[in-house]
């Protein structure tokens, strides 16, 4: 070690300036840094999944619509006045004249079919301002249009507004769009007085870039700036903050590089690499600096102190850094990019952060004069203090009592917790798409569109009567069993609407022949007016339709609940076919997929520490004491997110990895203090030789580390306020673990 330290003296200089040009040359990358929301991220290249959504956007032009409501409610005919309709006029016209955007469906331009003097024509509903109350009385009672265009008491419109199929998946133009529509709202809000609300697919992939930006725009540096603080107010001097935060900025700024020149984008997931970074980095230098700190109050030189610090925290970095890389390291081997771009990130970081703790960090303290004084620091003194030991010894096994009872009763809550989650929950109540999607949902429709693609399973097929009659048994079963569906549409509508109106005195739903039915297809897209069409509808061949369904904002249980009933339904019921398709059904997918798979992910990370720890142990006793109170704080906060009805989403599984990766870095260095000075001390002395060379450094890194993730509560997406929240309790919850039970069981295990 002498070497060593005598080598870093020697080349100090040199060290730090070309590890600083190297890390500066790597981050002018960062100025490449890009954001995406893709749902095609969340999927590997061969998944059926993205295979069948494609095949579904190339037959019925994709499910890429805009939601934008508004409401009237000074009017007693609702939105049915001059104003109101004079306003769905000018914002249909706008929104159409918006790149990317294809169609645009509105209250005005809505195709309304009639039979005037045996001339059926189909017109745009609203053309003018005459008659607007018998308007309103026909709206209100077409079931083609009400809860979907309309609300039943006719006081909310809605108007949808549909990209081009061929750029619809593109996120750029998603934004593009979404900011447009965002700007014309806005200015016909001080127009008009009304408020508008946002909403649809495009919205929240739009959004999840937008928010993933906005966090690490402003939430990561803010974090930094944070750090930076508390360690100035923590230590009183530039050696304090300028020796951790060199390591925890060098060390995100370096995987950040790396992962923008690999190509990687930033998502709503990985945005937080640089604060799992950080605490990675922190946990491993805070516990070097400040054994240098206390070797410098013993009156060693400074090289002595930097000599004994490292040799005292070589090895136990070295296994926490090796501990969280092997953990780590398993996410990087998903076929989800995002997380195993997470994995891959956080494995380099525990290398990285481990090469600047144990080579630039000595280095950097080597520069100081040999004079260099540290003054003796309150917080330090607090915790350096005799007779801790022989508490413990006396009170182990009321404090086993305690915690016992504490497990039992937060571990029942795990028999309540669920992983579930909602794409649209995923926002902050006062983001536009969150807030879009709630007035939507209370005054209007459901906000979740699921696409039903119905296949008659030969060529003509859906103008076959007993094909139709079965999408209607269809519809009135769903209904019937899910009383979450709001509203349904297909062509077979369009086909009982005509029979209505051409047949008036038909009991008869359904045209009778299949000639027939194929006359009326003819007869309306023969009227439809110019531009608009049957091809979202149905496929070329005539074999498969597209049935829209719009349900309420439910849980990913719930989507895949109804998603396996429809599909059932088809098979067990008919001899068609059925898939459940569109964004809202992959977002469905996704998130039960990804939480899934971290949840395994960190299962395997935790077994994976559990025979490593075995192999150093060479004792199952104690390591299963060092298990516990890593796996402990996961259980307990997931056991109390059960009683309060909270349910694990993304950002829980995350916040699970990054407890588990800072509490195994704390368990690692209390049993290296704990084996080196049981040899030569009491149990009580040692637990007090703990406390005074690891419990320092353990309790300021939960301290930092609790404050900087705490800036994540702010953001805008839930899963992110999530992980704070649960990370911050878990991380303090570990804390008391490792300083409190886990001194009391290793007394017990001592006396017998």
């Amino acid at each position: 070690m002498e070497q060593y330290i005598d080598f870093l003296d020697k080349q100090k200089y040199r060290i730090i300036f070309l590890t600083t040009l190297l890390v500066m040359l790597l981050s002018i990358s960062l100025k490449d840094i890009s954001f995406e929301g893709s749902y095609r991220i969340w999927f590997d290249n061969d998944s059926s999944v993205i295979k069948n959504y494609d095949k579904f956007r190339s037959d019925f032009s994709g499910d890429d619509t805009f939601i934008i409501a508004f409401e009237d409610t000074t009017s007693i005919n609702g939105v049915f006045n001059k104003k109101a309709i004079d306003t769905i006029m000018e914002l249909t016209f706008e929104f159409e004249d918006i790149e990317g955007v294809d169609d645009v469906t509105s209250l005005t331009n809505y195709s309304f079919m009639s039979d005037k003097n045996d001339n059926f024509r189909v017109d745009e509903f609203i053309e003018d301002f005459d008659k607007l109350e018998e308007k309103r009385d026909i709206a209100i009672k077409d079931n083609l249009i009400v809860n979907q265009l309309i609300s039943k008491d006719g006081k909310t419109t809605a108007i949808a507004v549909r990209l081009s199929e061929e750029i619809g998946a593109n996120e750029e133009v998603n934004i593009f769009v979404f900011n447009e529509l965002l700007k014309i709202t806005k200015k016909y809000e001080l127009q008009s007085g009304y408020k508008f609300y946002i909403s649809g697919i495009p919205a929240i992939t739009a959004s999840l870039v937008l928010v993933s930006q906005r966090d690490a725009m402003v939430l990561m540096p803010l974090a930094v700036v944070i750090v930076t603080v508390l360690l100035f107010l923590l230590f009183r001097n530039i050696v304090g903050v300028l020796v951790p935060s060199v390591v925890i900025v060098f060390t995100f700024l370096t995987v950040l590089s790396v992962q923008v020149l690999l190509g990687y984008k930033l998502n709503n997931f990985t945005v937080n690499i640089p604060s799992f970074v950080s605490a990675i980095a922190i946990a491993a230098v805070m516990h070097f600096y400040l054994s240098w700190i206390y070797f410098k109050l013993q009156k060693f030189t400074n090289k002595q102190a930097v000599t004994k610090a490292l040799q005292n925290n070589l090895v136990p970095i070295a296994l926490t850094s090796l501990t969280t890389a092997i953990g780590f390291a398993t996410l990087g081997l998903s076929s989800i990019e995002p997380i195993s771009t997470l994995g891959i990130a956080i494995t380099s970081s525990a290398f990285l952060a481990f090469i600047f703790t144990v080579f630039l960090a000595p280095t950097i303290l080597l520069t100081l004069k040999e004079d260099y004084e540290v003054k003796p620091m309150k917080f330090l003194n607090l915790l350096d203090t005799k007779g801790y030991g022989k508490f413990i010894v006396r009170n182990d096994k009321k404090i086993i009592a305690i915690f016992l009872v504490v497990f039992i009763v937060l571990g029942y809550g795990l028999t309540k917790t669920k992983v579930d989650s909602n794409s649209i929950k995923y926002f902050g109540d006062d983001t536009v798409v969150r807030e879009g999607s709630t007035f939507i949902e209370d005054k209007l429709t459901g906000a979740m569109i699921y696409e039903i693609v119905i296949d008659s399973t030969r060529k003509d097929g859906i103008k076959n009567k007993e094909f139709l009659q079965t999408v209607i048994d269809f519809e009135d079963d769903l209904y019937n069993n899910f009383e979450n569906i709001r509203f349904t549409t297909s062509i077979k509508d369009i086909i009982v609407r005509m029979q209505k109106v051409l047949n008036p005195q038909s009991k008869e739903k359904l045209p009778s022949s299949q000639n027939l039915i194929a006359q009326y297809l003819l007869l309306y897209n023969m009227n439809l007016p110019q531009g608009k069409t049957t091809n979202d509808k149905l496929d070329s061949p005539y074999q498969k339709i597209r049935l829209s369904l719009n349900s309420n904002i439910q849980d990913t249980s719930k989507d895949l609940e109804m998603i396996k009933w429809i599909n059932n339904w088809w098979i067990t019921n008919t001899k068609y076919k059925s898939e459940v398709q569109g964004q809202t059904t992959i977002f469905a997918y996704m998130q039960s997929g990804v939480s899934d798979t971290l949840i395994v992910s960190i299962g395997f990370t935790l077994l994976m520490v559990v025979v490593l720890m075995l192999l150093i142990f060479k004792n199952i006793k104690m390591t299963l004491l060092f298990i516990l109170p890593n796996i402990a704080p996961i259980i307990l906060v997931a056991g109390f997110m059960g009683y309060v009805g909270l349910t694990i989403d993304i950002g829980v599984a995350i916040s699970a990895a990054v407890i588990l990766g800072i509490a195994v870095d704390d368990s690692i260095h209390f049993f290296s203090k704990y084996f080196k000075a049981i040899k030569t001390h009491s149990f009580e002395d040692t637990i007090d030789y703990i406390i005074s060379h690891s419990a320092n450094a353990m309790i300021l890194t939960t301290f930092i580390l609790s404050f900087t993730f705490a800036v994540f509560a702010t953001s805008s997406f839930v899963p992110n306020v999530n992980f704070a929240i649960v990370t911050v309790v878990a991380l303090n919850i570990a804390l008391l673990l490792d300083l409190v039970l886990l001194p009391a069981l290793l007394s017990i295990l001592r006396k017998k």
